[in-house]
């Protein structure tokens, strides 16, 4: 049986009550408009009904949301006025409040720098980027889609992730067709972080603009952004450049090199100075990425090691579709598709709570991927007790030790040699 850190699974029980205590989520619910009087259909309940519903199995219908709340609470309630609830307009608003309130309250440190490796002089690994996914064609008016025709209806939800956290720390819902730049992060908030972002986010204006409140970035760079290059280093070794070489020409030169260059944007009167740093594969014009970090100690091996590690977000975003139900469903009302995107976040965040506490109470490396598979067996009985009110840290310690024995990281070790700690981070607190 794993022993658990007791002063530390008493605080994380006392906050995970305090996050959903009935009194302050009917409060939220009432502040939104999602309530005006407590009936049967309370905030708090339904709160928790969504979003254990949609943490387990596959969830099809707004009816299996209703059967769910039915057995939660032993009741009766007909579809129509449970339909009616979810259709108000404050809906959606309370369930994104909610997922601010998981996002701000249940946030845990999980991983750190390791030593004086280069990693260590950010405060935070910061990764943007968006996933998207079809809605209801009726929808299209609210939420138009990039492709007409195939999908005229759909939205991205853009995330911003913290790889400290292991967890987003900023959600926003837009249409599909909206452009993606505008969703990054403020520069003055990536102060003291490093940024990684793919090729929808870079910018040249956004490059100078986080350089000049103190923050970092690599951003991979398509082929429409073709600079003039003032140096150059081909495999380590520093090659000469002609006056007035564009970057495409000399990657074309050196198909299978790895490409370290300095380059210049020019903008008006401006010259903006970047770096960037091409990388061989399987695509002919080569893996760009555009950082301002130096040379040393960030070599053209860490900067590619720095770029992949972007694939955790990504590997979020499958867990929030495949564990949490972030899909398509049958609804027309906004609100509704809104609300249940919403609601969808929600479970996801609370099920790697769950992951980052196990960990941090076992002193274990834990699989969020396989907690977000299996941690609907603990989250009934969770509910059960934040619907009495009593008995969520014997809930919570029961589960943890539950996620302890069942869904540890296969194999830590690797991680550190082709993983995601590659780039120079330990699991806090692991063992």
């Amino acid at each position: 049986m794993p022993t658990l850190s007791t002063p530390e699974l008493t605080r994380l029980s006392q906050t995970l009550a305090g996050v959903l205590s009935t009194a302050e989520v009917n409060q939220i619910g009432r502040d939104t408009g999602q309530a005006e009087r407590l009936r049967t259909v309370t905030p708090h309940r339904l709160f928790l009904a969504l979003v254990s519903t949609l943490g387990s199995g596959r969830v099809e219908s707004l009816a299996d949301l209703l059967r769910a709340f039915n057995y939660q609470n032993d009741v009766t309630v007909a579809y129509k006025p449970f339909y009616n609830q979810l259709a108000r307009s404050g809906f959606a608003t309370f369930m994104q409040q909610m997922l601010t309130r998981l996002l701000d309250q249940l946030r845990l440190h999980t991983l750190q720098p390791e030593g004086h490796r280069a990693v260590a002089r950010f405060t935070d690994i910061v990764i943007q980027d968006g996933s998207s996914f079809a809605i209801k064609a009726a929808l299209a008016e609210t939420f138009p889609g990039r492709f007409t025709t195939i999908e005229p209806a759909a939205v991205e939800v853009h995330a911003t992730y913290s790889g400290f956290a292991d967890e987003v720390s900023h959600v926003a819902l837009a249409p599909d067709a909206q452009a993606e730049r505008p969703f990054l992060p403020d520069p003055a908030t990536v102060r003291g972080r490093l940024l990684l972002a793919d090729r929808g986010y870079p910018g040249v204006d956004y490059f100078e603009a986080v350089t000049a409140n103190g923050g970092a970035f690599v951003i991979r760079l398509t082929r429409a952004y073709d600079p003039w290059v003032a140096a150059a280093w081909v495999d380590g070794v520093r090659v000469p450049v002609a006056t007035g070489l564009r970057l495409s020409r000399l990657l074309a030169r050196q198909a299978g090199h790895v490409v370290d260059v300095d380059v210049e944007f020019v903008r008006g009167p401006r010259r903006v100075e970047v770096r960037v740093v091409a990388l061989p594969g399987r695509e002919a014009a080569m893996t760009r990425l555009c950082t301002n970090l130096p040379r040393t100690p960030f070599s053209t091996d860490l900067i590619g090691r720095l770029y992949r590690f972007r694939w955790q977000i990504e590997l979020y975003f499958k867990e929030w579709k495949s564990y949490a139900n972030l899909h398509q469903f049958d609804t027309a009302n906004p609100h509704i598709a809104a609300g249940l995107i919403w609601a969808s976040l929600c479970a996801a965040v609370l099920k790697r709570f769950l992951a980052h506490a196990a960990q941090r109470v076992g002193r274990l490396a834990i699989s969020t991927r396989r907690v977000a598979m299996c941690a609907h067996h603990l989250i009934d009985d969770l509910v059960a007790a934040l619907l009495r009110g009593t008995g969520v840290r014997r809930a919570l310690r029961d589960g943890l030790r539950y996620l302890l024995i069942n869904a540890r990281r296969s194999n830590p070790k690797r991680d550190r040699q082709t993983g995601r700690l590659r780039t120079g981070l330990l699991v806090v607190q692991a063992a």
